[in-house]
């Protein structure tokens, strides 16, 4: 695989060297004008810049942690937004740092710590940004010849033996250490396929094998990947598509990979690959079923056009039947929301939300869908139940006028029955992930475990609740004394 053609098409390689100066005073302005937006937006906190590390031995805690409940929560997100007055232009293009909150016999520390990625160590040591990215355009920008010299390494976070890989779209796994988040370098998977795309949401099966998919954007070419449990490459394959544009998520069921392609194309106008894409409303949302025995095509379907950024799962029958559920998008407009955000514009008018779907596709290609009241994100369920026929459905709700999550729900898949658990207003929800409990592979018990930050006090709390019972409330509630960086995804980990 080309992997120079990978980011031609990207928009991330040969970028203008030098700008206007009018369009470069108005990259200064993203600062100000956030700046100013802060000031009268509290809630605006959640994507500041963050320019240092933390350590904290002790988090304050309300409530009891459930005995028993031992282990890490790794999160990851952009976090360096701005250097040298300079802030980006949009919010996926930041600096990722992982967020590492260990518990042990009730008692809760913190660390946090930048991904210490090639561009990350060359920009701060030169003090301003070098790279133009896929939205912003910088001065004198150095000339990109792979992928990895801009990765961020920003949006996902997963453990691989005593390791954390940290995950971005576009280029390698980065390899930190799981116990003090040591930067250790690029994950190479094998001859051929250095650098190479390596998505972000990888799905670790009963059996901890490690699937991924990565996008050659020139080519439409995916690769996929089986691993091992440590990582070492058992399988990879390669597929053509006609597609594109961001491709974020994919699934995997007992025998098959499910790779959904958005209603996207590359008819938009703007410099950088961000702006570049289109939302299609007569593209539809194309399904292509793969074998993972062979890694070939089994069958295409077309579904109804869309945007999709996250799965919850994705099961099949033993007639051939297959399932999943999405967050489903009607449009792209939550791209741009992220880049307003970027300069402090909140869409108070007509906010993006996503609603779940549920597909159900017959292998003679009959297609219906059940759709589930209210908005909702980031979609995870029992980690051992992957591939297979999910009872729960955990995910992140809006259940108020708020432009922001800051519910959390659970869905039974069988009844259609909800259980929520509303923070209040005045909370900023994060992606909230399930720990199993000690009954082992049940579809309950166990705990569900994310955090929010409460935008009056500026402080970033986790919470720990009963997975079987939202409603009640967090049975903990551990306290950072500061704004913790908004984060995507993460894991936890047992220890």
């Amino acid at each position: 695989m080309d992997r120079r053609s990978f980011i031609q098409k990207a928009g991330l390689l040969g970028l203008a060297a030098t700008l206007p100066q009018p369009l470069w005073a108005m990259m200064q302005g993203n600062k100000q004008a956030f700046l100013k937006a802060l000031a009268l937006q509290p809630e605006l906190l959640a994507y500041a810049s963050v320019d240092r590390e933390r350590d904290i031995d002790s988090l304050t805690i309300e409530g009891k942690i459930p005995e028993g409940f031992n282990g890490t929560l790794y999160r990851n997100g952009p976090a360096m937004l701005e250097r040298n007055g300079i802030r980006y232009a949009h919010l996926f293009e930041g600096d990722g740092m992982i967020r590492a909150y260990h518990f042990k016999d009730g008692h809760v520390s913190y660390k946090d710590r930048f991904v210490k990625t090639p561009k990350y160590i060359e920009e701060q040591k030169a003090g301003h940004f070098l790279y133009s990215g896929a939205a912003t355009s910088i001065a004198n920008s150095r000339a990109v010849t792979s992928p990895d010299m801009i990765n961020v390494a920003n949006t996902n976070v997963i453990t691989v033996g005593d390791d954390i890989w940290a995950l971005w779209e576009a280029g390698s796994a980065t390899c930190l250490s799981g116990n003090n988040l040591e930067t250790k370098g690029f994950v190479n998977l094998g001859d051929g396929l250095k650098g190479m795309p390596f998505s972000a949401h990888p799905k670790v099966d009963a059996n901890g094998h490690i699937w991924n998919f990565g996008l050659d954007y020139s080519s439409g070419r995916v690769i996929f990947y089986h691993l091992s449990p440590s990582g070492k490459l058992l399988k990879a394959g390669m597929i053509k598509t006609d597609y594109h544009a961001m491709l974020h998520d994919f699934l995997i069921t007992e025998n098959h990979i499910l790779l959904i392609l958005p209603s996207l194309d590359m008819s938009g106008h703007g410099g950088g690959f961000f702006n570049q894409m289109a939302y299609n409303s007569d593209q539809p949302l194309r399904l292509i079923v793969v074998d993972k025995n062979t890694l070939e095509v089994t069958a295409r379907h077309d579904l109804p056009p869309g945007f999709v950024f996250h799965f919850g799962n994705g099961w099949e029958d033993r007639d051939g039947t297959i399932h999943f559920d999405c967050c489903h998008y009607d449009n792209f407009d939550i791209m741009a929301e992220f880049a307003d955000l970027m300069q402090g514009k909140i869409n108070t008018s007509t906010p993006s939300n996503a609603q779940t779907i549920i597909y159900h596709i017959t292998k003679d290609g009959k297609i219906s869908r059940d759709k589930v009241a209210g908005n909702a994100e980031f979609p995870r369920i029992y980690p051992h139940m992957a591939g297979l026929k999910n009872q729960a459905l955990f995910q992140t709700s809006t259940l108020s006028d708020n432009n922001w999550q800051d519910g959390v729900r659970r869905i039974d898949m069988d009844s259609g029955k909800i259980d929520l658990y509303h923070y209040g207003d005045d909370f900023m929800v994060e992606e909230h992930v399930v720990v199993e409990g000690p009954q082992g592979n049940k579809q309950s018990g166990g705990w569900l475990v994310g955090a929010a930050l409460h935008i009056p006090s500026k402080r970033t709390c986790v919470n720990i609740f009963d997975a079987d019972n939202l409603a009640a409330g967090p049975r903990a509630r551990c306290w950072l004394n500061f704004a913790a960086p908004i984060g995507f995804h993460g894991n936890f980990i047992k220890r």
